[in-house]
């Protein structure tokens, strides 16, 4: 790289970025440093000298960006520092009040696309002099950095103030250098070769370290943490023996620290073995040694302790692993993390919980102008379940434990604090006593309460169950059961494809919604039904945990009492009262958050890679004679009178929360002429109206054009944003777009159904991070252990960002081969399509290679509100189903597996996929979707949109190119003539024709396996 270039980020600086993109605003990785001088500041000869020390160090002026596909550093030319000023004269608890106040400013939010990445206030007017923060990004110093900056800021201060030239000497290497190094040097063959022997020696130890104290809760994601501190100091006499003792034994006292802090976490979690991440300097170039910038990279250490050894004899363990760990330490941490996490096949939990880090960086000097040692403030907010973190100071060893408070109390804290010091203490006095021979440490749990030493590995077979199935001849239901019955059989009837619905009487108890046929758009739509046929109100939701006839009548009696009750005045002891709903003007001014789905999108919309994925492009070909400007108009109405597609939306950083409003208006609808348009120039222009980018922050998210294509054909080309609109929205919109033609060109006006505001469809507010995850408990240990990848037959790998561009490819499954699986599913375990269609692909893919465990995304409705049936807006959730395929299962078997898994995601159909991606794919990044690459659904013949009138007919038009939000995308839709046909959309970057042309046919192989002999195993089949 020369001059100012932008330059790629290194590994570290990357893994913060990333956590910036997902939470943006939280103050994890801030640097608040706060220091006292001794005579009062003058605040132009700060900022002079400020603006000096960035002008040397160029991570102090350098922003992050995304260019393209990936994210790069743009160094930035040296401007002037601002100095805020605080003048605190007189007051009388000047002191408290300004350390008050930099801990608010410490935990400020930073923009690392804009900058600046430097802040400053400085605080006048206290007793003994001034006070001054400083607060910097991680992603531009670490801890060795504090020394040459604050040696820089003093020169360079005390020159300003002297009125004479700041002269600070250039570096002799940049960091953007170092990080263009860095990323060469990952691909060459001894590092691929020092991450995989790497990878497979922390195999060999179980993952997790849970210490006694631990709350029964999953942390929350990196970057997500709330934290909190506890601080004590070892001292001099005990620090003096460390360095007496590490002496005797020829290692440094780093190794009687880590030591010391292995046979800590032992005592308190009862492992013996297990992975400490230690973080380590990573400047082994000389010309690094005065720059600031984030260098540190975490090295994970494999402790091994055994308490029948004498700590002497842990010291010398250390030193040896910590030799074989370092040899490596320029290995990036999370490129480790993820080779581990895919040779397990779980993305489950990161590699190290438990944090420690040596502080033995350059003293911080400032130059001999009398400032204080600067002190890092805390900022609510913690990087590890626990991060131990010592450092040498005057008074003597500091220790400070950073915890997660959302697994840890104050009383673990500090007896982790108080223990450690004790051990030491016990250590240095006599080395030679068993570890098992130390005294009790203050605070250490009792040995009932540690949990058992894992083993390795763990795996746990998933146990197939048999569905249960309706049987004809059973006796009649009565009361709210033959009313259940006959929603069932109504909403079942409406399948398409699947031949007729059971008859009522042929129903138990016991029949199952999903075993019947349904899916979750029949669901939803059976329980709209319910609120307008019999005025009952019955969440998805309620039903989903108990989808049969029974469990349907039993929530009909109850929405039956609850409206009896409400008529007679008594409010209904299980329904919640709902307030009135303010009027629209009210609403749309308002700042209404942002669902979590909604949330999601908005941060992918960030990645410009990924925008057009997200966009519901519809191209619909009228053929026949159409108003164009009736046209127009009904297009116009239908789009402004959603709120839905009026809302503008932003971050409100101080909450952390993506917020939006209602005030927006979709532009007008064009009419264009194309008729002599060439072929090129129509696609071209069709491709722009379907795929350019929206910007959530400044437009309505929803646009249309009318292309007048000849007498006789006109185009309607319809573009919603997913963060506002679902596929069911689409089509209400189409509809809507039928009915105001058809009144406006018969001169009336339409009547349409008064539109909702999605935010009288929302909860009030979310459930806490912590609560989201205890409410998904049984559906990730359903998940845990299963690949959160597949090994999919790729012709070229995977780029640093997903790419989005596709193609699709089709296949028919002819009448009587899709009849065979529609019989075979249905009469031996009560499979759906979506089930059958599920275990057909997962086949496929494991007769490619050895894989027999795999995670597929796919779609729920999501619609809980009655009144979300007529709503437009974005209600989709989508589900994770695991396909276990292990253990050699017959066809029979294994759908019987695939429906009770599919019955443990409708269960638990409201969880957000972000609570599953941080609990089971944390260390995730931007090269794929998080869990899966693969996408499933199913739906039944679908007969497109109707006619604006009976003299036109309507299609919809193929989109290309066509973009996706997955790597394949395979669609199994019911066609009216009885057959199956197999849409498969495939990334254009990853895969030829032939290799997607091939995984499709060995979709349709499986299909012919699977009707011509159930019993039989899927595996046995020759795949040559």
């Amino acid at each position: 790289m020369t001059g100012n270039q932008p330059a790629p980020l290194s590994f570290a600086q990357e893994r913060l970025w990333f956590a910036d993109a997902t939470a943006p605003g939280n103050p994890t990785y801030n640097v608040p440093l706060f220091f006292r001088t001794p005579e009062p500041l003058d605040p132009k000869a700060l900022s002079f000298a400020l603006e000096a020390v960035t002008a040397r160090h160029e991570p102090l002026r350098t922003v992050y960006r995304l260019a393209g596909d990936r994210p790069e550093q743009h160094v930035l030319a040296p401007e002037p520092v601002p100095v805020e000023v605080v003048d605190l004269t007189g007051a009388p608890d000047a002191a408290a009040r300004a350390e008050r106040e930099a801990e608010e400013r410490g935990r400020a939010p930073f923009d690392l696309a804009e900058g600046p990445l430097l802040r400053c206030t400085l605080w006048q007017g206290l007793p003994g002099g001034d006070a001054v923060l400083l607060t910097v990004h991680h992603i531009a110093v670490d801890g060795w950095s504090l020394a040459p900056l604050f040696d820089d800021l003093a020169r360079a201060y005390a020159a300003a103030l002297a009125g004479d030239p700041i002269e600070l000497p250039e570096l002799p290497a940049r960091y953007a250098d170092f990080a263009t190094q860095e990323r060469s040097a990952a691909h060459q063959p001894a590092a691929v070769r020092a991450l995989d022997e790497r990878a497979a020696e922390l195999l060999k130890v179980a993952p997790g370290l849970r210490l006694a104290g631990r709350a029964d809760r999953p942390a929350a994601p990196d970057g997500a943490r709330t934290g909190a501190r506890h601080e004590l100091v070892v001292p001099p006499p005990v620090r003096a023996g460390i360095d007496t003792l590490a002496a005797g034994l020829r290692v440094t006292p780093y190794v009687v620290l880590t030591a010391a802090v292995q046979a800590l976490l032992h005592r308190w979690s009862g492992r013996s073995a297990f992975l400490l991440g230690t973080m380590t300097a990573n400047r082994d170039h000389p010309g690094l040694e005065e720059a600031v910038g984030f260098f540190v990279n975490t090295v994970p250490l494999h402790a091994r302790v055994d308490a029948a050894d004498f700590f002497r004899a842990l010291c010398k363990a250390t030193r040896k692993e910590a030799f074989r760990a370092l040899s490596v330490q320029r290995v990036p941490f999370d490129r480790l993390t993820a080779a581990v996490g895919a040779a397990r096949g779980t993305g489950r939990t990161p590699l190290v919980e438990v944090g420690f880090v040596y502080q033995n960086a350059p003293v911080v000097r400032a130059g001999g102008a009398g400032w204080s040692v600067p002190v890092v403030l805390g900022t609510g907010t913690a990087k590890f379940d626990l991060l131990l973190m010592l450092e040498d100071g005057p008074e003597g060893l500091s220790v400070t434990i950073e915890y997660d408070s959302e697994l840890y109390g104050p009383a673990d804290a500090k007896g982790l604090a108080e223990g450690l010091a004790a051990l030491l203490d016990a250590a240095v006095a006599d080395p030679d006593r068993a570890l098992a021979e130390l005294p009790e440490l203050p605070g250490q749990p009792a040995a009932d309460a540690l949990p058992p030493e894992p083993e390795v590995p763990a795996v746990t077979p998933a146990a197939p169950t048999t569905a249960t199935t309706a049987m004809p001849g059973t006796p009649a239901l009565h009361g709210a059961e033959a009313e259940a019955a006959e929603l069932f059989v109504a909403a079942l009837d409406k399948r398409g494809g699947l031949g007729p619905a059971p008859a009522a009487a042929e129903l138990t108890g016991a029949s199952d919604f999903f075993a019947l046929g349904g899916h979750s758009l029949l669901a939803v739509t059976m329980l709209a039904e319910t609120k307008r046929r019999h005025g009952l109100t019955v969440s998805p939701r309620a039903f989903l945990p108990d989808p049969t006839v029974a469990g349907l009548a039993r929530l009909l009696t109850e929405a039956r009492a609850a409206a009896a009750q409400a008529a007679a005045g008594t409010p209904a002891a299980t329904a919640p009262a709902t307030a009135e709903r303010p009027g629209a003007a009210a609403a749309d001014q308002e700042a209404h958050p942002a669902s979590p789905v909604q949330q999601r999108f908005w941060f992918l919309d960030r990645l410009p890679s990924l925008r057009a994925a997200y966009l519901i492009p519809t191209l619909v070909e009228y053929a026949g004679t159409v108003d164009r400007d009736v046209l127009r108009r009904a297009v116009d109405l239908v789009l402004t009178r959603h709120p839905a597609l009026s809302s503008v939306f932003c971050l409100d950083r101080r909450k952390r929360h993506v917020c939006y409003r209602t005030i927006g208006t979709p532009p007008p609808t064009p009419v264009t002429e194309a008729a002599d348009w060439h072929p090129d120039t129509l696609k071209n222009r069709l491709s722009r109206l379907c795929w350019a980018p929206m910007d959530l922050g400044k437009e309505a998210p929803a646009r249309a054009e009318i292309l007048a294509l000849g007498p006789e054909r006109t185009v309607l080309a319809l573009v919603v944003h997913h963060i506002v609109a679902d596929g069911w929205s689409r089509d209400l919109l189409l509809a809507e777009i039928g009915t105001a033609y058809r009144a406006l060109a018969a001169g009336t006006e339409p009547v349409l159904a008064e539109p909702v505001h999605p935010a009288h469809l929302a909860p009030a507010e979310a459930p806490a991070p912590a609560r989201e995850t205890e409410r998904a408990a049984a559906l990730l240990d359903h998940l845990r252990g299963a690949p959160n990848d597949i090994d999919l037959p790729h012709d070229w790998p995977r780029a640093e960002l997903q790419s989005t561009e596709a193609t699709l490819l089709t296949a028919e499954l002819p009448a009587a081969l899709a009849g065979r699986l529609r019989a075979v599913a249905a009469d031996v375990v009560g499979c759906t399509l979506f089930m059958t269609t599920a275990a057909l692909l997962a086949v496929a893919l494991a007769r490619r290679g050895g894989q027999r465990d795999f995670l597929f995304a796919f779609p729920w409705a999501g619609r809980e509100d009655p009144a979300a049936g007529e709503a437009i807006g974005m209600f989709v959730n989508t589900l994770i189903l695991r396909l276990d395929l292990r253990g050699e299962p017959t066809w029979r078997e294994l759908l019987g597996r695939v429906r009770e898994s599919c019955s443990v995601s409708y269960r638990h159909a409201d969880v957000a996929l972000d609570v599953l991606a941080n609990e089971l794919h944390s260390d995730r990044d931007l090269s794929r979707p998080a869990l899966t690459p693969v996408f499933l659904s199913a739906q039944s013949g679908d007969t497109g949109p109707a006619g604006l009138t009976g003299d036109t007919t309507a299609r919809l038009l193929p989109l290309e190119p066509l973009h996706i939000k997955y790597e394949l995308e395979l669609v199994a839709e019911e066609a009216a003539d009885e057959r199956l046909d197999l849409r498969l959309a495939y990334a254009v970057n990853l895969f030829t024709r032939d290799t997607a042309e091939a995984l499709l046919i060995d979709v349709v192989t499986a299909a012919e396996d699977l009707a011509a002999d159930p019993d039989s195993h899927p595996f046995t089949r020759s795949t040559s």
